[in-house]
């Protein structure tokens, strides 16, 4: 292939790559709730995690994964890292090599103690996307979200 024909495809890429579009997005946003995260010790997808069991009350890590959209292996490093700071607890299942996930004590109090730098930080996205924009990420979250379980 021609540097001329390889650099066109490079454009069209560029240009036109859905997925580039929506990892840049998600980069930018992950870091800008990091950097808020990290003096509390926890990472967006942690917090994320710990809000889903907050709401579950239980589940296993497949439980995680099928409803944050999470491959397995991210799901089981962050819940090591969870576990070992003591804001989950694993425990087994009745059988099987199933684990049962719940939030402790010490991680509730962590979502509370870092919920106000959270709520500083959605005011800071929305800042940084516009409120058409945050309405759009709701929206194709949603319509996506729908697509994705009649499957």
């Amino acid at each position: 292939m021609r540097k001329k024909e390889a650099a066109r495809l490079g454009k069209q890429f560029a240009d036109e790559c859905i997925a580039f579009r929506v990892r840049a997005l998600n980069r930018i946003i992950t870091n800008l709730y990091d950097a808020a995260l990290k003096p509390f010790g926890i990472t967006v997808n942690q917090t994320t995690i710990l809000a889903m069991l907050n709401l579950a009350g239980v589940a296993g890590p497949g439980d995680i994964g099928r409803e944050l959209y999470m491959e397995k292996s991210t799901v089981s490093r962050n819940l090591e890292r969870m576990r070992k700071n003591g804001w989950i607890e694993v425990t087994p299942r009745n059988s099987g090599p199933a684990q049962s996930i719940s939030v402790t004590g010490t991680g509730r109090q962590l979502l509370a103690s870092l919920y106000p730098e959270w709520e500083k930080t959605q005011a800071a996205a929305t800042r940084l996307l516009g409120l058409e924009g945050v309405k759009a990420v709701q929206t194709l979250h949603e319509a996506v979200r729908k697509k994705a379980r009649e499957k």
